[in-house]
């Protein structure tokens, strides 16, 4: 083995245990003050006392019990939300407030200025409510108005049976959302995994016709790309349930299947979204690779070096969006700061004269994908080896 290729290995193990070190030291300081979170999200709270590790009573000025307070989680996009369900005596919501969230913050802030939880405060045990269903989802942001939604449900019917001995209506199993989205990414999956094969003979026509596709699809339509925050979310262990996010472990799991087997990424080349809208520029442009010599590899681990502390900080501060810095929703979605406007804006002028500038020099999701097919090599080497001496 070459010297690089052993410097490579090795800091590819360093960024493994680093990565290991960082989730065991961010669970260490995760759920911290609990009361004093809940008193300042609803100073109308006189005084708690703890039922149990995530339920109180709650006490009026004159000591009377006026009700109850638990505390239930639910996964939204990006990661958990964790809500406070404040439910009186009769089983009614009566306040509602999130205390601590992983969520994408851009769709969280969306779901809060929408005032959704007033839709919810008012409810009773009883009611049988959904998206749809009574309740009215956020535009944009579906799945963080459904986990606040599922979160205040179960918080308000695990205090009316637990505590008030209330007879509540028995939880129909979820069945699993499988939609155009699921259908059109498994064929996405499909034709990227046999159209790359040097056999095929159109393989120009399959990558333009699966780039618009995911484009106006994965982007416009749905807003649902492959980004840092997954992969976070993932390490973080923030497994979101199959029958709400059938589409995140199909993408995640397909990405690096394919990967596994083959060590190809047919999503970044064949059907990512936002390098689709680069190459559309560049057609506009004549855009071409442009290289940059003898600073290759300064700009490759320059890359890899932010991922990776983009990565750890993630992990430390249990929050999987917190350091995702990729501009895709504010293309797809028109939504983001106007720091990400800027940027968006010079990366898709530097597309018409660049071949996909961002997939070459800022892209999170390329380090990533380079450091599994590293560590894929260095384990069927090993076997290889291994294989031989027998």
């Amino acid at each position: 083995m070459k010297k690089g290729k052993k410097i490579e290995s090795l800091l590819a193990v360093i960024s493994m245990v680093a990565i290991v070190i960082a989730w065991f030291i961010g669970g260490q300081y995760e759920d911290a003050k609990i009361l004093s979170s809940i008193k300042a999200q609803i100073p109308e709270i006189d005084k708690l006392e703890e039922i149990n590790k995530a339920s109180y009573e709650i006490y009026n000025p004159e000591n009377e019990l006026i009700g109850y307070v638990t505390l239930e989680s639910s996964m939204g996009y990006g990661g958990p939300l964790l809500m406070c369900v404040a439910v009186n005596m009769e089983g009614e919501i009566t306040n509602l407030a999130v205390i601590n969230s992983k969520e994408t913050p851009s769709y969280l802030k969306k779901v809060l200025d929408e005032h959704l939880m007033k839709e919810i405060i008012g409810k009773t045990y009883s009611d049988e409510y959904a998206i749809g269903n009574g309740v009215d989802a956020v535009s944009s942001a579906t799945f963080s108005s459904r986990a606040i939604l599922e979160a205040s449900k179960k918080g308000n019917r695990f205090i009316a049976s637990r505590v008030l001995g209330f007879d509540v209506p028995e939880e129909k199993s979820p069945s699993i959302h499988f939609g155009v989205a699921e259908i059109i990414l498994l064929m996405l999956f499909i034709v990227g995994y046999f159209a790359h094969k040097k056999s095929f003979k159109h393989k120009k026509v399959a990558r333009w016709g699966t780039m618009i596709v995911g484009m106006i699809v994965i982007g416009f339509y749905y807003n649902k790309p492959f980004t840092l925050s997954m992969m976070n979310q993932w390490l973080l262990g923030y497994f979101p349930p199959v029958h709400s996010h059938l589409y995140w472990y199909l993408l995640l799991g397909g990405i690096f299947l394919v990967l596994t087997i083959n060590n190809k990424n047919p999503y970044c080349a064949w059907f990512c979204p936002f390098g689709a809208a680069q190459e559309c520029m560049g057609q506009i442009g004549g855009a071409k690779p442009r290289p940059v010599g003898k600073f290759k590899d300064i700009s490759k681990w320059a890359l890899r070096t932010i991922v990776l502390f983009a990565i750890i900080a993630a992990l430390l501060l249990r929050n999987p969006g917190v350091t995702s810095y990729e501009v895709f929703g504010t293309l797809f979605k028109l939504t983001g700061s106007n720091v990400q406007f800027a940027i968006l804006g010079i990366i898709l002028v530097s597309s018409m004269f660049i071949k996909r500038p961002w997939c070459t020099y800022m892209c999170p999701i390329r380090p990533v994908t380079d450091h599994f097919t590293h560590i894929r090599g260095l384990i069927i080497n090993r076997w290889k080896k291994r294989k031989v001496a027998v």
